[in-house]
């Protein structure tokens, strides 16, 4: 807890009169309120405005109310507006950001800001939102003279791609490990004449004056069919990419350092994977950040899905530390995070539930349904690791 001087300063006098409680006081009182209502409190005074801007008094609060935060698509019935909802696992809504009128989707990140694609143009429409201040930065349209005026007729949709008849985009969203900046990566490719493969990049400055930046080609090898379209994930300041199965190592990925900037060497993934044939129906491979990991789902639907984590990149070693026994919508179900009791809480993609599974019992329990609550729109979700009080 901060010392009682910086109390004292955190809590000025209001028009020349006493607080109504001692600063040490106040601080308790206020820590004990969601952040929802810590926010609406703002407006009672000049005094606990300061307070609850106070960094100190945020991340004592945060350390309090440690309920893991999810961000879900919504729409709104009487605007038809599309928008952001931070939710604990608690059920309670903490805040709701309108983004657009057009349908949209979430990248899957664990930070405390979140990438937003519409899902009609998304080559032409995105956002990164800062839940905290609701403030989205707007980043540049795709400006390529290549993809300049191509029609845009069809769209096939899975996860964090876009898939036109003209063109694929893929987006990722992390933050540089060493500095802190928030990065975007953007894959594209026309299906004609020349199907390659384009990344481009831009870092996020804090306005929307920032500049996509061509990089190096990916590898020829990535994923980028309209069916099979790329399995992408940031974690720790790497995106990795998964090659396609018929010219690769079906487990066989390609990093890219957003510090560096540069397509790094090929990470083959843990074999044997039951799951490893890709054309086998029922079976799907997936990438997955549980807790700053990387985790490659290894899915058997219908029976259960393994959990491998990479615990050294250089190294290429994976450890298999989780078998989850689920059965009923196997294919469907993403995992997002490991509580401090050592449940997984998941994403049920089709019924949007948000569920909780005990691997010492085997047992798999319903927390949220988003459905029921009109929200998660879409089968997107990202996990929120910031404060709102900031």
């Amino acid at each position: 807890m901060p010392s009682s001087s910086k109390l004292r300063h955190a809590v000025p006098v209001s028009n020349g009169a006493p607080a109504a409680l001692p600063a040490d006081a106040l601080f308790e009182v206020l820590l004990r309120l969601p952040a929802k209502d810590l926010c609406r409190l703002r407006a009672v005074c000049r005094s606990w405005r300061a307070l609850t801007y106070d960094p100190h008094f945020a991340a004592e609060h945060k350390s309090r109310h440690a309920d893991p935060l999810f961000a879900f698509t919504f729409r709104d019935r009487d605007s038809g507006d599309r928008g952001v909802a931070i939710v604990g696992l608690s059920g309670q809504v903490l805040r709701r950001i309108r983004i657009s009128s057009d349908c949209i989707e979430l990248l899957r990140t664990h930070l405390d800001r979140l990438c937003v694609i519409r899902k009609c143009k998304p080559s032409l429409a995105a956002w990164v939102l800062n839940p905290a201040t609701a403030v989205a930065i707007a980043l540049p349209g795709l400006q390529s003279d290549e993809f300049l005026g191509i029609c845009i007729e069809h769209r096939f949709h899975w996860g964090s791609a876009f898939t036109h008849n003209c063109k694929t985009v893929t987006y990722a969203f992390g933050q540089v490990t060493s500095t802190g900046d928030y990065k975007v990566l953007r894959i594209s490719h026309p299906d004609h004449p020349q199907p390659k493969l384009c990344a481009d990049i831009i870092t996020l400055d804090g306005s929307s004056q920032g500049r996509w930046r061509r990089k190096q080609n990916p590898p020829r090898n990535l994923k980028r069919n309209e069916i099979e379209i790329m399995e992408c994930l940031a974690v720790n300041g790497v995106v990795y990419v998964f090659f396609d199965y018929d010219v690769m190592e079906p487990t066989s990925m390609a990093p890219f350092d957003l510090d560096t900037e540069k397509w790094m060497p090929t990470l083959r993934g843990p074999e044997p994977l039951r799951s490893a044939d890709f054309r086998v129906y029922g079976r799907k491979l997936a990438l997955a950040n549980l807790n700053d990991s990387l985790v490659i789902i290894d899915n058997d639907v219908g029976v259960s899905f393994d959990l491998w984590f990479l615990m050294d990149h250089n190294r290429g070693l994976w450890v298999k530390k989780y078998r989850l026994s689920i059965t009923q919508n196997c294919f469907y179900v993403l995992p997002l995070l490991i509580l401090d009791d050592g449940r997984i809480v998941i994403f049920e993609r089709v019924e949007r539930l948000l569920q909780c599974y005990d691997p010492t019992t085997h047992s798999l329990t319903d927390v949220l349904d988003m459905k029921a609550m009109g929200l998660a729109e879409s089968q997107s979700i990202g996990v929120y690791t910031g404060s709102l009080l900031v």
